[in-house]
């Protein structure tokens, strides 16, 4: 590792619970810190370990090699990148800005044409993890953008970040791979609260029902299924489709019985029954995840 005094100045906007524990991992690593937040309040802590602070996003960014922008939604980015004293108006020929806020695709494409206007980079980071993984520098981070801005950053993104995905050459990619890792975790959130209720209703074992649920997401047949669904592996048949709906219709049913409504097994229901009419009944169940994708593979069977 370089000394500290050869290390790229850094930049971080946005000292939000985040954003500050990123900044203070990224300091610990060693690296020269100017930072920016509309609270100075929230600096103190950085300040007292030698980070400067900035009068505004554009003194921060002037001042750095790297700039990290931490923000909470669209809005508040545009503002900070754009406004009169924004990352644009201040940022170095030749910087780099790691944009690691949760964004939408067509934000993170206009921020990489507006850099390209001022020589300047852009390229997306947006981070998965929660506060504790923050202050542990154990986050995982999705970058997108030219290959040799994004090689140029990791040493940095590793100052907060254990794992490091290199998920394609424009911005926009990681941006919406972060969008697909919070549907898939949300999605998960739903699962879970339908199956806790569901038992709960029906008089079982909290206990058991954490257990088996745990158990689902770490078991073997879980990664089999991400492999199934991704190679198109349907005539690998473990249970047919047919199958599959008469279990779904029996899970609402039971549901029903104790006054809740499965809206994940509705949707399973609607998806197998797509299947079937398309007559792919002696299919893999797994099969009806290619409405999603529009069932292009079986027209021709």
């Amino acid at each position: 590792m370089t000394e500290s005094k050869e290390k790229s100045t850094v930049g971080f906007i946005g000292l939000g619970k985040m954003g500050f524990a990123m900044a203070a991992n990224i300091q610990r690593a060693g690296y020269p810190l100017v930072v920016w937040n509309r609270s100075t309040e929230k600096a103190k802590v950085l300040l007292g370990s030698g980070a400067r602070l900035a009068e505004s996003p554009a003194a921060a960014a002037s001042a750095a090699d790297f700039v990290i922008s931490s923000l909470a939604d669209d809005d508040a980015v545009r503002a900070v990148v754009l406004g009169p004293q924004g990352i644009l108006s201040g940022i170095r020929q030749g910087a780099v800005h790691i944009g690691t806020s949760t964004i939408s695709p067509k934000l993170s494409e206009e921020l990489e044409k507006m850099h390209g206007k001022t020589a300047s980079h852009y390229i997306a980071g947006p981070v998965v993890g929660r506060v504790p993984a923050a202050e542990a520098g154990q986050l995982v981070a999705l970058l997108a953008g030219r290959s040799d801005l994004v090689e140029r950053a990791e040493p940095l993104v590793a100052a907060y970040a254990s794992q490091i995905f290199v998920v394609g050459d424009r911005p926009v990619q990681a941006s919406t791979a972060k969008l697909i890792a919070n549907f898939l975790g949300a999605s998960a959130m739903d699962l879970i609260g339908q199956t806790l209720t569901w038992a709960e209703r029906s008089g079982m074992s909290a206990t058991f029902v954490s257990g088996l649920l745990s158990g689902f997401f770490a078991h073997p047949a879980t990664r089999e299924y991400v492999a199934k669904i991704n190679d198109r592996d349907f005539d690998t048949v473990g249970f047919t489709a047919s199958g599959g709906l008469k279990d779904i219709l029996l899970m609402i049913e039971a549901a029903r019985d104790v006054q809740l409504t499965l809206s994940s097994a509705e949707a399973l229901r609607t998806k197998l029954e797509m299947a079937i009419a398309k007559g792919w009944q002696d299919k893999d169940w797994s099969c009806f995840a290619e409405i999603d994708r529009g069932g292009a593979i079986f027209s021709s069977r």
